[in-house]
């Protein structure tokens, strides 16, 4: 009965917050982390027309309302490690000045998973939807950020925005889209040469579907990488088809091997180590 009554007044609460003006919508949410006795706190930037979310000493911009208050409905700290925790990054030793690529870094929570491990690494994301872009430039203050899609091409190409679900992508995904916009693509390979990056510690592979083409652009750099972490759920395309399974045949063919895994029939994602890497 309890539980019951739980979901109820949960539901209740999110179909709240979705019909209410953002303003009042941050002002309730506020309300709530009180009660929980959590020190969040949430802001709507009406003339940015972005949100602000301040915890654990952190600051955090995000473009999406819904998924912005319950992403960090538990604070910048705690997201930040969990999704750390879902890529297994405790198992790699990270020194400062280690390359870090995030491909598909939303607002760039991995980011600030390495300020609270104070690890200065150099970070390299890669964040195609426009929107998120601008929290990534907000978040990621003083680091490499590029407005770019990661693909096995060089171009211009669409790209299917759907920021409410994160499931953005250059394949339309299953969720539906808001808005299909045209993004720019390079391949790893042909940024990893141009930026003559000899290293990379660790290079996080999220693309909603598109691993597959990206890992094929990243041939010839294959060797410059320590560390790949996959997330190869079934998101790819209309289908929603998981990519684990050739991400980890490609790369175990150029001798990657895989060291942690999470994976069941909704969510698949694992950590490769590079058995050649010198």
């Amino acid at each position: 009965m309890f539980k019951s009554l739980k979901i109820f007044f949960f539901n209740l609460f999110q179909k709240t917050l979705k019909v209410l003006p953002s303003g009042y919508a941050c002002s309730l949410s506020n309300i709530r982390q009180i009660i929980m006795r959590r020190k969040i706190k949430f802001f709507h930037l009406k003339n940015q027309n972005l949100f602000k979310v301040e915890s654990d000493f952190l600051t955090m911009f995000f473009n999406d309302k819904m998924r912005g208050l319950n992403t960090y409905s538990y604070g910048i700290k705690d997201r930040a490690m969990s999704l750390a925790n879902t890529y297994n990054l405790n198992l790699i030793k990270f020194y400062n000045d280690d390359v870090f690529i995030d491909c598909g870094a939303n607002y760039g929570d991995l980011y600030v998973w390495t300020l609270i491990n104070k690890i200065k690494v150099k970070y390299i994301s890669f964040e195609p939807s426009p929107r998120e872009y601008e929290c990534i430039k907000l978040n990621c203050v003083g680091q490499i950020n590029n407005n770019l899609a990661l693909s096995n091409k060089t171009g211009t190409f669409d790209f299917y925005v759907n920021s409410s679900s994160g499931d953005s992508s250059l394949i339309e995904p299953a969720t539906g889209f808001t808005k299909k916009v045209k993004a720019k693509t390079i391949t790893l390979e042909d940024y990893v040469l141009k930026n003559n990056l000899k290293k990379i510690k660790f290079f996080k592979l999220e693309a909603e579907g598109f691993e597959p083409e990206i890992l094929d652009g990243s041939k010839g750099i294959l060797d410059r990488i320590e560390y790949i972490g996959v997330d190869g759920s079934p998101e790819r395309g209309l289908k929603s088809e998981s990519t684990i399974n050739q991400a980890t045949e490609f790369l175990e063919k150029n001798n990657f091997k895989v060291i942690s895994s999470n994976i069941n029939q909704f969510y698949a994602k694992a950590l490769f180590k590079n058995l050649n890497y010198l």
